[in-house]
């Protein structure tokens, strides 16, 4: 656990902010790769006019298999099972992980990923000044809690998939680049509703 810091009042709310072991320049090379505009790419859904969620193969972005095992890692430590983040390279129909690329104006409504993923995750590879905090709420019955975490680049947050949360407004004029994931528990049993929060209910 030496690899990872946290902060106290996050841990408090079931959430973990922790510093993957990525050096910069592998970070900066997957920025690159994302924003290569001669990359096919797999879209699943428009919000508000853009593509919210972006897929590429595992092949093109292998950096990312070190930040998939420190959050399995870090994840069993917590709910004291082993995890997993679901993808073609581990024999899995699907890849369980998404890019968020956003421009400046763009953000992210509220939402969850509700389904029987144990965790969720959110790794931040460019986080420009000004580019919009990250919100959790929780119905407390009468009203919701809120909290906010300011990401940073190289920064991971954990979260139980269950949370509500969204983006504010990207107010840079530089667009924000994040890497989300579920995690599971063995076996995998996907609830494919409209409502549900996944990868699998678009590409099987």
């Amino acid at each position: 656990m030496s690899s990872f810091q946290e902060i106290t009042e996050l841990k408090r709310k079931n959430i973990l902010s922790f510093y993957p072991s990525i050096d910069k320049e592998k970070r900066l090379d997957l920025k690159d790769v994302l924003l290569n505009s001669t990359l096919k790419k797999k879209y699943s859904h428009k919000i508000n006019g853009r593509w919210e969620n972006q897929y590429l193969d595992l092949d093109l972005i292998p950096e990312i298999k070190s930040i998939f095992s420190m959050a399995c890692k870090i994840g069993k430590s917590i709910i004291k099972k082993p995890l997993v983040i679901p993808h073609k390279q581990l024999g899995f129909s699907f890849n369980e992980f998404w890019f968020n690329i956003s421009n400046p104006g763009d953000n992210t409504g509220w939402h969850d990923h509700k389904k029987n993923a144990e965790i969720s995750g959110v790794y931040y590879i460019s986080i420009p000044k000004k580019s919009g905090n990250l919100i959790f709420r929780k119905n407390n019955g009468n009203n919701f809690e809120k909290w906010f975490v300011k990401p940073k680049d190289g920064m991971m947050i954990l979260f139980s998939s269950k949370l509500e949360h969204c983006v504010e407004i990207n107010k840079s004029s530089d667009p924000r680049i994040s890497l989300a994931f579920n995690l599971y528990t063995l076996p995998i049993q996907i609830n494919e509703t409209k409502n549900v929060y996944s990868s699998k209910k678009f590409f099987l």
